[in-house]
């Protein structure tokens, strides 16, 4: 099963950011962020499983969207990808 992270600024907005999710019916969790994908700032992220781009837009529309974004497949490496 594929896994989306979406990098937060601070865990302030990953927690914000999952309770639009969850609102909207999105099953997200705020998690700590691998360390391989850390490159400075917060250590937080979403993690979801589907409804990525629904999840990227009511994201944006909250001005929640601020850190990169990654995909993980069954291999269990992270990509870094943008929308």
């Amino acid at each position: 099963m594929k896994q989306y992270l979406i990098m937060c600024r601070s865990l302030t907005y990953a927690q914000r950011a999952e309770r639009v999710l969850n609102r909207a019916g999105i099953s997200a969790a705020v998690v700590k962020a691998p360390q391989s994908l850390l490159t400075g700032g917060c250590g937080y992220a979403i993690s979801l499983h589907r409804n990525f781009d629904r999840a990227v837009l009511l994201l944006k529309n909250n001005g929640l969207l601020r850190g990169k974004m990654y995909k993980r497949e069954n291999d269990g490496e992270y990509e870094e990808f943008i929308t």
